[in-house]
């Protein structure tokens, strides 16, 4: 077995298949989360002010970054099934589509970036700040864009190894400039504070998308995997963005949804958002698991389907749920048994956070916050498997409407305008969690994703050429 022929090699769907394949996910999303998990750690040792508005602030942010770039990571879904099926000099195209699609991006991130911050924070307790970090994230939104579109080339086909490293590598810099540029050092560099914390990450997807770039370029992926196919596409791209702009809107809009609900708790209390703000930190840097499994089940699966073995999908997602339970089991002696452990980890310079907020309600909030984790990862498998298999319409609807109907709006009538304690919110967001899981998984048993074709030749391009594993490669300029 090869580990650089990727899915080519590897058609069994089992536990340690896909666990192969994710880790290496996993560890790139552990460190793209780290970097907003580094920021909240220095930021609430710079100040409480500068810690809410980032939650605030980024969450809305991370809506129209996350949501743009699930557009992008299609790249992943078309290349695992290209590279299922064996039309190996098609997998540089979708890629290339969605980094034309990056470039347009443009038009709606710079004015969202100049217009769109004043407009979504003004007259907010924290509105400067929050200005601030939403303006320099809006401008660098694209290289996150980029980076999915450019990993989804080498996910897509489980090479996933080499991002392990340029993983860690972004991440150590990221901790560097958060440490330089937030606090500052005399006489050499100003205290930037939140800007500082938006600057460092930004430059971390930078660094990712460039490296990932020169290996997209190099030789052998123009020769073998149709890299140097730069121009646009407007058939492939269509399929592209059809398929991801359902996910991409479902994205977020549900994102914008946890927004409303940071902007709920703002209202409520500093104490409720100080808590909510610490929850959410914390999920943030659990999610790494659930997401790499995701983006590993979307890729297994894709090379199922490009094959034409839908059978195999079950396998995988029992194989996603094997791997959910140790983690879970990890998860719960920090967040249940030892919450210690991980309320230690924020400690303010004005005291402890005993002095801010009541444990007893943030460690209740981490349980709560436990049984979100544990059901949206079942959820997030399921929505891997889908969107491998292009049902992304129906995580449009149903996704968009849920964050709404089951926890936005109990929220409002029940937590804010009863005034309740924040447990009381958490309590939603669990229940939340478990009907949008139990949803997925309806969807996914009736099966209708199996009747869904990405990558049947149309009549134009059954022109392009394929190269099968018993091919010589060529090259195209030759």
């Amino acid at each position: 077995m090869q580990k650089q022929q990727g899915l080519t090699r590897f058609p069994q769907g089992s536990v340690g298949e896909l666990w192969t394949v994710s880790y290496p996910l996993m560890i790139s999303t552990l460190a793209t989360l780290l970097m907003l998990f580094t920021d909240r750690i220095f930021l609430a040792h710079y100040s409480l002010p500068a810690l809410n508005a980032s939650v605030n602030a980024g969450t809305l942010a991370w809506a129209f970054m996350g949501g743009f770039a699930m557009v992008t990571a299609m790249s992943e879904v078309f290349v695992a099934q290209y590279n299922g099926s064996k039309q190996h000099l098609r997998l540089g195209i979708p890629v290339w589509q969605m980094l034309w699609a990056c470039a347009f991006s443009l038009i709606f991130f710079i004015p969202l970036a100049i217009w769109g911050a004043p407009a979504f924070f003004g007259g907010d307790r924290y509105a400067d700040l929050e200005i601030k970090y939403f303006r320099l994230l809006m401008i660098f939104a694209p290289s996150y864009a980029i980076l999915t579109a450019f990993a989804g080339f080498f996910i897509g086909q489980g090479k996933t190894q080499m991002m392990i490293w340029l993983a860690i590598i972004a991440n150590v810099f990221n901790i560097l400039l958060d440490w330089l540029l937030i606090f500052g050092v005399d006489g050499w560099i100003s205290e930037l504070g939140i800007e500082g914390a938006a600057i460092a990450t930004c430059f971390g997807y930078c660094f990712e998308s460039i490296v990932l770039a020169f290996l997209f370029l190099k030789k052998d992926n123009r020769l073998n995997f149709g890299t140097a196919q730069w121009h646009i596409d407007w058939a492939e791209m269509k399929k592209c963005l059809k398929i991801g702009f359902p996910q991409g809107i479902f994205v977020t809009l549900e994102i914008i949804g946890w927004a409303v609900f940071y902007w709920m708790m703002t209202a409520l209390s500093e104490m409720h958002i100080t808590i909510s703000s610490l929850c959410q930190s914390i999920l943030i840097f659990f999610s790494f698991f659930c997401d790499g499994l995701n983006r590993g089940s979307a890729a297994v699966a894709g090379n199922f389907l490009g094959a034409k073995q839908p059978q195999m999908v079950y396998k995988v997602l029992r194989s996603g749920v094997m791997l959910l339970i140790p983690f879970s089991l990890s998860t719960s002696l920090i967040m249940i048994f030892y919450p210690e452990i991980a309320l230690q980890i924020f400690f303010f310079e004005n005291g402890t956070l005993s002095q801010i907020v009541s444990i007893d309600s943030l460690k209740m909030c981490l349980i709560l916050s436990f049984f979100y984790l544990f059901f949206d990862g079942i959820r997030w498998v399921l929505g891997g498997l889908l969107t491998a298999a292009g049902d992304t319409l129906f995580l449009l609807v149903f996704g968009s409407l849920s964050v709404w109907l089951f926890l936005l709006a109990p929220l409002y009538w029940i937590v804010v305008k009863n005034n309740l304690a924040v447990e009381y919110a958490w309590g939603l967001a669990a229940i939340y969690s478990f009907v949008f899981c139990a949803a997925y998984y309806v969807r996914f048993r009736q099966g209708a994703w199996q009747k869904i074709d990405l990558v049947t030749p149309s009549h134009t391009e059954a022109q392009w050429p394929t190269l099968s594993d018993e091919s010589t490669p060529k090259d195209p300029t030759a």
